[in-house]
């Protein structure tokens, strides 16, 4: 097994990163639908609404999205809900540190909400020697697994 180290850390897998990306999206997918249904809006509103026209307001709440969730969850985890779950985190590729600061998690997981509306950003990983994502690749961040004393 080909295990690449970085700062001290094993890097993320390509597969581990998906698991924890789906599983965090199915867990704020569950949320919205939850919010849909107290408000009184019915489940077939809720998929009409996912199925609606492209539009730029999209990628507004895209961005605004991963701009909070950022901000919140990276002083906390050191990366979002699916590193945390998944025992993963984001520190610099420069220095190795952990990647903890609002302002810095609100930058990555913006680009990464905005990007992952485009097709490549996304699958850039699948070539990637480093497992990065086109907005690792801008923030200058790797994705690592937390070390056993960092549970």
């Amino acid at each position: 097994m080909n295990e690449k180290i970085t700062h001290g850390y094993k890097l993320a897998s390509k597969g581990k990163r998906l698991i924890a990306t789906l599983t965090e999206g199915i867990i704020f997918g569950i949320i919205i639908l939850g919010i849909y249904l107290i408000t009184g809006k019915s489940i077939s509103e809720f998929w009409t609404d996912l199925d609606s026209d492209f539009e730029f307001l999209d990628i507004v709440y895209s961005l605004v999205t991963g701009i909070i969730i950022g901000a919140i969850f990276y002083p906390i985890f050191t990366g979002n809900l699916g590193h945390k779950i998944f025992n993963i985190k984001v520190i610099s590729e420069e220095t190795g540190e952990d990647y903890k600061k609002p302002e810095k998690g609100a930058i990555r997981e913006g680009l990464k909400h905005v990007l992952g509306l485009l097709l490549i950003p996304s699958i850039w990983i699948l070539w990637d020697e480093k497992n990065q994502n086109l907005y690792d690749k801008i923030t200058k961040t790797l994705v690592v697994e937390k070390n056993t004393n960092e549970y």
